[in-house]
């Protein structure tokens, strides 16, 4: 379902507002428009509230009337030009998350001219506008919005076609009335070694009957005893009967075989799906020794699963915010999750009991939300290096949750959200990713930035590090997932099947990355080649997340549907 966002300035054009308001509800339906983006919770910092609700959306509407840019309440400068001004942070925090912004001009007003506004606003500025008439042409004009609209909503991944072939249709008689003749068994073609050319496996023992050659049920007596339906006199009939029998033999071997866990022909079935959440789930990680599973999701809850059995161990309360990101240390004793709200805790794994809760600091300016973005724990346990929304990267100190030199400081060295955080497997390099297009590569002692790499064309959102070590990866807007050596050196792109990855792994022996994202794919590459090796269907709408259990067996991954799916790694 589309999500649509309309912002406006309620002494502005409340009225007409509705008025839109209402036609979209008609074509889109209630649950697509998000009208009052500044109805906000008291208590709630703003700023918050309307990150959390541009991140789910897909279009936003400015509505600009007359009097858009607000006259403050002593007369001076306009309202627009105040960093508290609902109106100016909703429209800049779109801008800033490239958020399809469509601005749309009431009656005969005309676009602000980039001198009015403020400087986060100047792009609003040079934005093509679409009128909307507030007399006869209300409807007319309406109706070319909503076109716009959809041709922008249908760039959004679509569900790929169905591989699925129909079984031709049984031939009709050419004469009316007239019972169709037996048909005879057509020559069978030379076997090219294509995948098409191989014969389908007989699933029970009724399909193997049915699969039966015509020489061998004709030579059946129809009133024949048993005995010599079993075990004919002839030894022609004879081994017939035992190549029969050691077919079906092989085929049920073959389906005990992929059926254990472990079969090599396993990978990608569906082993638990587990429902427990009431928002998307944002992260999920995998204990140590594989057998638990940890999940973060916007309800603002914290779950531990049996990763094997799939019950819902615990749940962690506590959560003050939206939880972005969970991890284990690497003793599975702890779990450190990070929320929107810029709050870092530390849990006991066994017993759910908080030990730490800690609190990025925040410096940034006003339009820089500190949340917590992504977290990643140290091989040795005891730091967690933290990507922040107020664009920096910070360490802090697992045991007394103070940060830590040299990043103690803010180092705004991205220009927007950091999205993503890992260390590597030496601890001493740390990569992050950011909104702004770029990969950095820090010296995790000193804080010195070694590299920033550029090959990816668009806001990143996502980064993994190799557990080998001799490679990563960064994937988010557009189809593009970049593998670079451990030293920032370009390998390859590869091209996955949604225009929005949100997520890449690897797997525990670094062989394969798993990619997913917008439209619920969930696709599995070859780490060399970069060849698709898998194409698995993964949630009711898009995946949020993906985890690789350590033991290579199981891999995890959460979605906008509010479920975790766990899926064989065999």
């Amino acid at each position: 379902m589309p999500k649509i966002a309309i912002s406006y300035r309620r002494a502005d054009s409340e009225a007409m507002t509705g008025r839109i308001f209402d036609r979209l509800i008609a074509h889109y339906g209630k649950e697509a428009i998000f009208r009052d983006i500044d109805d906000i919770p008291p208590g709630i910092d703003f700023r918050v509230h309307i990150n959390q609700t541009l991140l789910k959306t897909h279009i936003l509407l400015a509505i600009v009337g007359p009097q858009w840019l607000g006259m403050s309440s002593d007369g001076s400068a306009d309202r627009i030009q105040e960093e508290t001004d609902p109106v100016r942070v909703e429209v800049e925090t779109a801008l800033r998350r490239r958020v399809p912004l469509i601005p749309v001009l009431i009656g005969a007003t005309k676009m602000p001219g980039s001198d009015q506004l403020p400087p986060g606003l100047k792009d609003f500025a040079f934005r093509n506008a679409v009128k909307v008439d507030t007399g006869q042409d209300f409807d007319y004009h309406m109706d070319r919005l909503i076109r716009s609209m959809d041709a922008i909503l249908e760039q959004e991944p679509k569900s790929p076609p169905s591989r699925e072939t129909k079984p031709p249709a049984a031939p009709k008689s050419s004469t009316p009335g007239r019972q169709p003749e037996p048909a005879t068994e057509a020559p069978r073609k030379k076997d090219t070694g294509g995948r098409s050319s191989a014969p389908a496996p007989a699933t029970s023992a009724k399909a193997a009957v049915a699969a039966m050659p015509a020489a061998f049920m004709s030579a059946m007596p129809a009133a024949a005893d048993w005995r010599g339906a079993l075990w004919p006199a002839s030894q022609q009939g004879r081994m017939l009967r035992l190549a029969i029998a050691g077919a079906v033999a092989v085929l049920a071997v073959v389906a005990v075989v992929v059926g254990l866990p472990g079969g090599s022909a396993s990978f990608g079935q569906r082993l638990q799906t587990l429902v427990g959440h009431s928002g998307a789930v944002n992260a999920v990680a995998f204990s140590p020794d594989s057998q638990m599973l940890v999940s973060g999701s916007t309800d603002k809850s914290v779950k531990v699963w049996d990763a094997s059995g799939g019950q819902l161990l615990r749940t962690l309360g506590g959560e003050s915010g939206v939880v972005t990101s969970v991890a284990f240390t690497p003793n599975g004793k702890r779990i450190v999750s990070g929320t929107f709200d810029r709050s870092v805790n530390v849990w006991d794994s066994n017993s759910g009991q908080l030990l730490l809760s800690a609190r990025t600091d925040t410096g940034g300016s006003w339009n820089k939300v500190p949340s917590v973005s992504s977290i990643a724990i140290s091989p040795d346990g005891a730091r967690v290096v933290v990507g922040s929304g107020d664009w920096s990267v910070l360490l802090l100190s697992l045991v007394t949750g103070e940060q830590l030199a040299p990043f103690k400081t803010h180092n705004l060295e991205h220009d927007d959200v950091v999205t993503s955080v890992a260390f590597f497997p030496n601890g001493k390099v740390i990569v992050s990713a950011s909104r702004d297009g770029t990969v950095k590569i820090w010296d995790a002692d000193t804080g010195r930035i070694l590299r920033t790499l550029t090959d990816h064309a668009g806001p990143v959102l996502s980064v993994a590090v190799s557990p080998d070590g001799k490679r990563f990866a960064a994937s988010g807007f557009g189809s593009t997932i970049v593998i670079w050596s451990a030293t920032g050196q370009l390998v390859r792109k590869i091209t996955a099947e949604t225009d929005r990855v949100e997520s890449v792994v690897f797997s525990a022996d670094s062989k394969q990355i798993i990619a997913a994202g917008a439209n619920s794919i969930i696709a599995v590459f070859d780490a060399d080649s970069g060849q698709l090796l898998h194409s698995l269907i993964g949630h009711g709408g898009g995946v949020k997340t993906l985890a690789f259990s350590p033991d290579n067996h199981r891999f995890a991954s959460g979605g906008e549907d509010k479920t975790i799916s766990v899926w064989s790694a065999n």
